[in-house]
């Protein structure tokens, strides 16, 4: 072991004793001049000893020789001529160094993974361009035809619809300019005519009766404005023989029947009764005859006289529409069909039917040579004939039925026209 480690450190402390040379020649030099002499002086001796011994101390305390084995020193120092009793002193005399450090042995890095991860991403961006290409593939072959389809379809759809609107925008533009050419030709209606019932009375309490009679609670709104004014003009005009009588007479007269026109609501139609007076051309001013034409009260006091209207002669359209209108039944829902009895009839006896039905058969005896007692089998049989026939009759009474029915809406026609 001594050996091994004597041949591994023999270089270091070779390279590191170059400064030493003179301790490894010292003891073996001889003066060339000198002549060999048996015997040396003690005192050479001993100074050449002392001089080896600070050397090899000068070489042990050098830096790079410090850190060098025991074994390997002690070998060296023994090959230089030293003795072991002064190699121990000379090892005892160095301070001592600190064990040395052992190596650190390091672990075997990991191989790069860069290899595989620049390997995996070119798969993902393969995987990925191919997915994309199959979708855009997809795309155009499948979904794209179909939603330009359904685009066209959509547009088509929205042109009609418009063309529609177009169509529906004229259809109303020219009815409407039929419509005013129509109204055109209308008679208009006439905002002052009396109703039939009120037009028949003469005096304000035959009005006023009539109201009365017509519903249960007298509301004054009821009558119509023309009415009252041409009964109370008339009424006033009998009191004084014949004289027209002024606008102020003629609402005194009206306040003193109608005492209704003094209160707060009453205000509202008294109004309505001076403006269809001052508006209405049956109603008109007239100056009395005792009276100068252009005198002062003449101007300011104003006499009212009623105009009936005159009665113009209806056109053709209003002809055949009131012509129309009577030859249409007032009453539908209480009116009789004069086929009313034979409906009841025949549906009394489709119950009567029903009801046969379901009794119980009766095999008759007649085809066995039996004869049936008291005579009835020929008067069954004929009333079974009879039974037939109606029930034909009545299978069959919804195909008769609609004919009656045109026939009847032909003659109403006819009368009509």
């Amino acid at each position: 072991m001594s050996d091994v480690n004597k041949d591994d450190s023999t270089p270091q402390l070779q390279q590191s004793s170059k400064d030493e040379n003179s301790m490894n020649q010292s003891p073996v030099e001889h003066p060339p001049a000198a002549e060999p002499t048996s015997q040396s002086s003690p005192q050479s001796q001993a100074a050449d000893r002392a001089e080896l011994l600070a050397r090899a101390r000068t070489f042990l305390a050098s830096p790079q020789v410090q850190h060098q084995d025991i074994a390997a020193k002690r070998a060296f120092l023994t090959d230089k001529g030293l003795q072991e009793s002064e190699i121990d002193e000379l090892l005892r005399s160095q301070p001592r160094s600190p064990p040395a450090i052992p190596p650190r042995a390091y672990p075997q890095p990991p191989p790069s993974s860069l290899p595989v991860l620049l390997l995996g991403l070119a798969r993902l961006f393969s995987w990925l361009a191919g997915g994309a290409a199959i979708l855009t593939l997809i795309y155009h072959r499948i979904l794209l035809p179909r939603i330009a389809q359904t685009s066209l379809a959509r547009h088509t759809l929205r042109s009609h619809h418009l063309a529609l609107l177009r169509r529906l925008t004229t259809s109303l533009s020219s009815l409407k300019e039929q419509q005013s050419e129509s109204f055109s030709v209308l008679p208009r209606p006439d905002p002052f005519k009396e109703s039939k019932p009120f037009s028949a009375c003469t005096s304000l309490s035959e009005a006023l009766k009539l109201l009365q009679e017509n519903s249960e609670e007298v509301d004054i709104t009821q009558l119509p404005a023309v009415t009252v004014l041409r009964c109370g003009l008339n009424d006033l005009s009998k009191e004084r023989s014949g004289e027209y009588p002024t606008t102020e007479d003629l609402f005194r007269y009206l306040e003193s029947q109608l005492p209704w026109l003094l209160s707060e609501d009453g205000l509202s139609y008294e109004n309505q009764l001076w403006d269809t007076l001052s508006t209405c051309q049956s109603f008109q001013k007239v100056t009395p005859e005792g009276a100068p034409s252009g005198s002062a009260d003449a101007t300011a006091i104003s006499h009212w006289k009623y105009v009936p209207p005159l009665t113009s002669e209806p056109s053709i359209l209003v002809k055949s529409m009131e012509d129309l209108s009577s030859a249409l039944p007032r009453d539908m829902k209480s009116r009789k069909s004069p086929f009313q009895h034979t409906l009841q009839s025949l549906s009394d006896f489709t119950g009567y039917i029903s009801t046969q039905v379901y009794l119980p058969f009766r095999p008759s005896s007649i085809g066995r040579g039996l004869t049936s007692t008291n005579g009835q089998s020929t008067a069954e049989e004929e009333l079974r004939k009879e039974i037939r026939a109606l029930k034909g009759l009545v299978l069959n009474r919804r195909s008769f039925m609609p004919s009656v029915a045109r026939a009847t809406l032909s003659s109403s026609a006819t009368s009509v026209s």
